[in-house]
């Protein structure tokens, strides 16, 4: 099945937003075994709008098309995508009946025309129903089938999820995903090479997701037990660098053997600035594992919170092994948390030296009396080394979790 992505919207050719609703789209598409064949970015202009239509119709089974559906006036996407496929649009009553609700719930006028124009149906769709947000989704029926999804992540993510998966799994039949996995810490070229020699010859379909906590690897076909012993057999290439029970998340699937095995953990975070806890509290039930964090950007908080001493600021620095050793005992006993973490570096793009250049992390695990230290230099902008060393740093703690 061949499927073409379009993201509408100025400020993704700006870069004011992150594009992050692509990435979203495409790996709960290669979860479902389906992998897009392109994607293309336009603006909030009719010409180049219908122009990306006219380039990946005529090879593309399913077009997907994120933004432009809401009540302002560049919101363009529905009407370019009916003008193209020559659909006439209807007034959905029952639309029209919940935006109408909407309105009055905030405001004592009656709506404006603008904002009731997202009751407009093309002919041959599904309603694809937004709970969050006033403009529903549409699913237009043909021989491209085309799916209009709102632009805001928070009401794209579930409308995808919960309203077109299940329609397109549907087209695919038995083709569907049916198992994956993630590889912590290993590149995707070595992935692929020691699965694919794997399945070889086989009626597999395989799809790669590759980050900086390592490789999800997808499988997907017709005959379900032999994708299943299959993956399995993948699995034991790969020891203990596969997540356990087929978790697709570090930070999850760590969060889970803190709590399978009992343990509370304490983060002390200097480069990082709250990144580990952030990831830690994300996941719903964190509160029985998480004791909480201490932020130690300055060295007086790294002394006066964390116990470190003086002269190892003095001698040493605050960016140094004696430094995030002292840091990760200092908050396992000031949060009295069986694990820890501790992380200090320069992550730029200012303040490194010769000696210390940017990138410089140093990062501990502690797990009751073992403690593990690591220097690391990162390449990248700001953003991607305080990243990685998030990941780092939970991957020294499931190192440590493993061992037990």
């Amino acid at each position: 099945m061949r499927i073409s992505i379009i993201c509408t919207g100025t400020e993704l050719l700006k870069g004011t937003t992150v594009n992050t609703n692509l990435a979203f789209i495409g790996q709960e598409l290669s979860e479902a075994g389906l992998v897009p064949i392109r994607a293309l970015v336009v603006g909030d202009s009719l010409e180049d709008l219908r122009q990306a239509l006219e380039s990946v119709v005529a090879d593309s089974d399913i077009i997907i098309t994120t933004g432009g559906l809401g009540p302002t006036r560049d919101d363009l996407t529905r009407d370019v995508v009916c003008d193209f496929l020559n659909l006439k649009l209807h007034r959905d009553s029952e639309i029209e009946a919940d935006l109408s609700r909407r309105w009055a719930k905030r405001y004592s006028t009656s709506p404006n025309e603008d904002y009731l124009l997202q009751a407009n149906v093309p002919e041959s769709s599904i309603v694809l129903k937004n709970n969050i947000g006033t403009a529903p989704g549409l699913w237009i029926k043909g021989a491209t089938k085309v799916i209009l999804l709102p632009g805001p992540p928070n009401e794209l993510n579930p409308m995808f999820q919960n309203e077109a998966m299940p329609l397109l799994k549907k087209l695919v039949g038995k083709a569907c995903f049916t198992a994956s996995f993630m590889i912590a810490s290993i590149s995707e070229l070595v992935v692929q090479e020691k699965i694919e020699a794997l399945f070889e010859g086989l009626p597999v379909s395989l799809a790669y997701c590759s980050s900086i906590e390592g490789v999800k690897v997808f499988f997907s076909g017709e005959n379900e037990d032999l994708i299943k012993e299959k993956a399995e057999d993948a699995k034991k290439l790969f020891g203990d660098a596969v997540l356990a029970d087929n978790r697709l998340s570090l930070v999850q699937e760590v969060s889970e053997r803190l709590r399978g095995q009992g343990y509370t953990l304490g983060t002390a975070e200097s480069c990082t600035g709250g990144m580990i806890a952030a990831a830690i509290t994300d996941l719903p039930g964190s509160s029985q594992i998480f004791s909480g964090s201490i932020i130690s950007y300055s060295n007086a908080v790294k002394t006066k919170l964390l116990g470190v001493p003086q002269e190892v600021l003095d001698t040493y620095g605050a960016v140094s092994a004696e430094c995030v050793s002292a840091m990760v005992l200092g908050v396992a006993k000031a949060l009295d948390a069986d694990a820890a973490i501790a992380v200090s570096g320069i992550a730029g793009p200012d303040g490194g030296t010769e000696e210390k250049p940017v990138g410089l992390i140093y990062i501990a695990a502690l797990l009751h009396d073992k403690v593990i230290v690591e220097k690391h230099i990162f390449s990248g902008n700001r953003e991607s080394i305080r990243n990685r060393a998030k990941v780092k740093a939970l991957l020294m703690l499931r190192e440590l979790l493993l061992k037990k």
